[in-house]
This record gives C-alpha cells, structure tokens and sequence, in this order.
C-alpha cells in the first residue's frame, strides 16, 4: 500500500511537470507567485561544519577566534573544567591534604567533530491574486557528527580508582578504618568519663573527629568519581603521610588495628575507562559515547508563509505583445512566517546532536524588494526580524565550557530564544535566455536566550540551580555569501516552467562563541502549475 501510494505521488508529479503550460516571469528568490499558479520547490541543502567562531576568556582579557568544534572536549590536563562533578573531588582531597590548588587532571584527549546536516525543505506555494502568495514549507532533515577522540593518561595524575581495580582491598582498608574508629570510640569514652577537660580527653576526642574525617572523605572518593590518585603522585603521598599520623596518633591510644596503607590507583587511565566515566550512570554523568552518530530523516519546523504586493510598476508592453527590455521594474512587498515547533530538540543526554529543529513557535515578519531589468538582471533584498516564543525544555545547567555535567544538574527550564534579524542580498544576471549567474550574501544576528527555572521543575527555590551559565555565548551575529548558477526553460517558446538551481554559500564572518561557520551547497527543482 505504501508503495502505491508513492508511485501514484512520483507519477502525479511528473504529470504535473511534463503538461504544457505558459511560462511565467518567476525568480528563484521571488516570494510571490502569479495569480493561478501552483509553485512547487524542492530543494536539498547540505551543510557541513568543522569549526567555529569562538571567544573565551584568557588571563582575564576576551580572546575571539576561530575554534574547531571539539574544542571543549579538548585539554592537554582534563579535570574539572570538563568534569564538573570533579571539583567536588579535588574539594575533599584538597582540604584532606592541605593542598588548596589541589587540581586532578585525568590526562591528555583531543576531540574531531565534523558536523554535517541535510535539509530537504519541500515549499508549496499558491498565488491566490497576483498580491497575495499562500504557501508552506515542510523541511526534512538527516543529522551526521563524525567523531574522532584520542586519549593519553601518561601525564596524569589520577589513574583508575582501586575501588574497580581491587574492591576487596579498598573494602578491607574502609573496613580497618571504621573498626578502628569503634575502638578508638571506646577509648575516648573511657578517657573522658571522669575528667571531660582533661589533656588526654580533649586529644582523643581530636584524633577521633579527624580520623572519622579521614574515612569519610575517602570513603566518598573511592566510590563515587572512578578515579582516584596515582601512587607516586603528591596527593597520594600526602594521602599516605596522613594515614601514618593517624596510625601513629591511635597507636599511642592503644589501637593497633588501624591501617598502614592507602589502597591509591596503580594503573593509569585508558580510552575505555575514560569513555566509562562519561557514559557510565555510577559516575554521575550518564550521556551517550563520544563516537560518529547519526540521525534517522525528520521533519524539522514546518513554516507557514504569506506575501503581500504591496507597490509595483506594470510591464511595459510594446505593441506586438513583447516586454521592453530596456524598462526597469521594481516590487516592494511585505511578508509574514509562522514557524511551528514540530522539530525535535536535541537530546540532553547527547553532547553532539543539534536537533531537527527548535521545538517551539516563531513568528517572523519581513519587507522584501526588487529592482530588475527585463532578461537581463535583478536584484532582491530582504529585510526580516524575528520573535521566538517559550518552551519548556530539560538542561543541564552549567556553562558552555563545560563539556560533561552531571546529572544533578538537570533540570526543566523554560527558553526563550533570543530575538533575530536578517539581512539579505540576491543579485543576478543572465547570461542567456537559459543560464543566469546568481550571488547571495546573509547577514544574521540573534539575540541572548533567556533560561529561567519552569514551574515544572521539580526543585524548591532554594535548590533550584542558577540557569544564568546556559545563556553564555548564545548571542550569535554571522555573514555568509555564495554564487552559482540557474537554469530556466523559460525561454521564448518554452512550454515547461522549470527551474534548475546550484548555489555555494560560505561563511566569512561571525560571532558569538558557539556559532558554526557552516558552508552550504544547494540543488533545488522549481515547477510552476496552472490551477
């Protein structure tokens, strides 16, 4: 039955395209379309991205340059900037070993993205007088990343936690340590029941509240962050003098079952524990692999579209029926897009996906003009500002920098993307009756997102996170231009109205930090039909 159905849809619009009709004067770029007249566009857009237009702040001064796209997933010293959840190991470390700058670096990865996209946007639009165009547009889309990650732990300082390396040993140590303590318990109890104030007292009370400090916090670190510090390194030889303090404090008490030895990391992290920490939900973090990843066809935002005539001048008509070629022309016109939230967003548990589309209701109007000469050039400009409408959407809120948040921090948000505006330039010329040479340039500008916590989100206000960080870099100005060709049937005494287009487009400027520097090659298919 599907099969059917699509035949009878091929078959029916090469009906469409093969039945005689009059040829029209329609630009590729016109968006009105002549009274009567069906105009069905095509068009498939690849695009493909590497890098980026990238800002970031170094020793305090703002630094703006073009950036590869895996640049935050990039680091000579992996730690915390990339692994929020990290910062609260190096806390407790830090203060068990007296060591403020304590920093833990995972060791060396360097990240290749390559983003590429195909839209297939399918216009339909239907001239209703020759002022007013109705139409729709329907975009599918197909989404590719391709990923290339290389890992080197020989500079670390953290290796693979002994917790996975040599459970029954880390449970034997945690186990000494927690006996101990029940035995130093005693002690203290003993000592301070008859004189509370006494030397003796106050010492063991003070080996006590520190040694169960020290088992606390290294009972947390074993079992929460799959890293933990190399043997040989400087936290795990102050580790290790804190435990021989310790040992001998209590030793001095009476107790001579406590341990003589940190169980540290004795094997140096690799590709596959490193994508562990990401992937794994045991480490807080819990998002798909970094690797090639692609998406099924989708449709993306369906847009909803009219275009008004608003001034014109007629044709000049010579008596024989021929338009003047030496006339100019010139149209002015208003338009105004409803953009429907029928795409999906990218996932918040995929670091590489960009979605189909934005999920949520635009509304954009533009002024659109034209100066032209008959068969020979013309010249398009479009004006247009847009407003994005609320949505409510999952985050993990941190800052763009950083590349793994746990998963403590997601949380329902509402966004409202910035504000947009759009300046464009679409020059031609005809080489022949059949062939014109086109030029585009875009410019683009968008405003900050604004994130503010749902009413959804399931968090008081006293714990609901600050979603400030997910608006950084959202801001995004770029400008684009691109060339290429147009063929047209539309020649004297050509009866099928086809339009064969091929356009490059290339980006030359940009800002904002995260704004893909895309380039773009489009084929497009316009047929016209009388109605």
């Amino acid at each position: 039955m599907i099969r059917s159905n699509l035949s009878l849809a091929i078959l029916s619009l090469l009906l469409l395209f093969f039945r005689t009709t009059a040829a029209i004067g329609q630009q590729w770029t016109e968006p009105l379309s002549a009274s009567g007249y069906l105009r069905i566009e095509a068009t498939s857009i690849s695009l493909s991205s590497s890098s980026r237009f990238g800002q970031r702040v170094e020793n305090g001064s703002l630094v703006r340059e073009i950036e590869p796209l895996g640049y935050d997933l990039t680091s000579a010293n992996i730690g915390s900037r990339l692994f929020p959840t990290l910062s609260s190991l190096e806390d407790q470390l830090g203060g068990l070993t007296d060591d403020k700058d304590y920093a833990v670096n995972l060791g060396a990865s360097v990240t290749n993205l390559t983003r590429h996209e195909v839209k297939v946007p399918i216009n339909v639009s239907i001239g209703i007088q020759d002022y007013m165009t109705l139409g729709v547009s329907i975009p599918i889309t197909r989404r590719r990343t391709e990923v290339s990650t290389s890992f080197n732990g020989v500079n670390a300082n953290v290796g693979i936690s002994p917790s996975i390396t040599n459970i029954n040993e880390v449970s034997t140590f945690l186990s000494s340590l927690a006996t101990a303590e029940k035995d130093l318990l005693s002690i203290t109890r003993s000592l301070c029941s008859s004189t509370a104030n006494s030397a003796q007292c106050i010492q063991a009370n003070n080996i006590l509240e520190e040694s169960g400090r020290f088992r606390q916090i290294l009972n947390n670190s074993y079992a929460n962050y799959g890293v933990f510090p190399l043997q040989g390194s400087n936290a795990g030889n102050s580790l290790q003098l804190q435990l021989d303090a310790l040992a001998s404090d209590q030793s001095n008490l009476g107790i001579i079952s406590y341990p003589t030895t940190v169980p540290l990391a004795n094997q140096p992290m690799t590709s596959s524990h490193y994508e562990s920490l990401i992937t794994d939900p045991s480490y807080n973090i819990a998002v798909s692999p970094l690797r090639s990843w692609g998406s099924p066809w989708e449709i993306g935002d369906i847009e909803l579209f009219t275009n008004f005539k608003l001034l014109a001048n007629d044709l000049n008509v010579k008596a024989n029926g021929a338009h003047s070629p030496n006339t100019l022309h010139y149209l002015i016109g208003l338009g105004a897009l409803v953009r429907l939230g029928t795409g999906h967003l990218d996932l918040e548990n995929n670091m590489i996906d960009i979605g189909s589309g934005d999920g949520q209701n635009d509304f954009e109007l533009k002024i659109f003009g034209n100066l032209s000469q008959l068969n020979l050039w013309s010249v398009w400009t479009e004006v247009a500002y847009g407003l994005q409408r609320p949505t409510s959407v999952v985050k993990r809120v941190a800052h763009s920098y950083q590349a793994f948040p746990s998963q403590s921090s997601l949380q329902i948000t509402t966004w409202t993307p910035g504000a947009y505006s759009q300046l464009r330039f679409s020059p031609s010329y005809s080489l022949t009756n059949e062939l014109t040479l086109l030029a585009d340039s875009r410019y683009f500008k968008k405003q900050s997102d604004r994130y503010v916590t749902s009413l959804q989100a399931n968090c008081h206000s006293s714990t609901c996170l600050n979603t400030k960080p997910l608006e950084d870099e959202t801001q995004m100005t770029f400008f684009e231009l691109g060339g290429g060709l147009m063929f047209s049937s539309r020649s004297p005494g050509s009866t099928r109205p086809l339009r064969i287009r091929l356009l490059y487009r290339a980006p030359m400027t940009g800002s904002g930090g995260m704004t893909a520097r895309t380039t773009s090659i489009e084929f497009g298919v316009q047929i016209l039909q009388s109605f």
